[in-house]
């Protein structure tokens, strides 16, 4: 159903702000770290969107999820004032490259930790799950919306 991969990550650098609340409210907060970017004159610098949840919505009450809205800072870019940096582990990741809109997202997360991961014989590690971003949802029609799921596995 999705292209998915095991592949070993290296460590990645953040800039964002936090959120809490639904996932796919996040957008506002995305907006603000770009904001951000552009006026410290690091918007062509920086790599691509970074979306961490921090929690699971199958425990969690949507009101209360938490996430992390960011980019990726390259090595020798310093974190903006009015961000927050931190830092993602790296290790094995089950990587599932989905093209659509982004309200299919629940669903892929759902077949990556379902079917998936029992077919595949893994088990997630007790870490954050993150998005990355390809493409800019601003200048993207929705169904080329292309979205790598990262799930740590243990």
């Amino acid at each position: 159903m999705y292209t998915t991969s095991i592949r070993d990550e290296a460590e990645r650098r953040l800039a964002g702000l936090p959120h809490t609340g639904p996932y796919p409210e996040v957008g506002p907060v995305f907006r603000r770290v770009w904001e951000t970017l552009v006026a410290a004159g690091l918007a062509s610098r920086v790599g691509p969107g970074v979306m961490v949840a921090y929690s699971d919505p199958e425990r969690t009450p949507a009101a209360e999820l938490e996430s992390f809205a960011a980019v990726e800072l390259p090595e020798g870019v310093a974190c903006p004032d009015g961000l927050e940096e931190r830092v993602l582990a790296g290790g094995r990741h089950a990587v599932l490259e989905m093209t659509g809109p982004y309200d299919g997202l629940g669903a892929a997360w759902g077949w990556l930790y379902g079917p998936w991961m029992a077919e595949a014989g893994e088990r997630p590690a007790m870490a954050p799950s993150f998005e990355i971003y390809r493409n800019d949802p601003t200048d993207t029609p929705p169904e080329a919306l292309r979205t790598d799921l990262y799930a740590p596995l243990a």
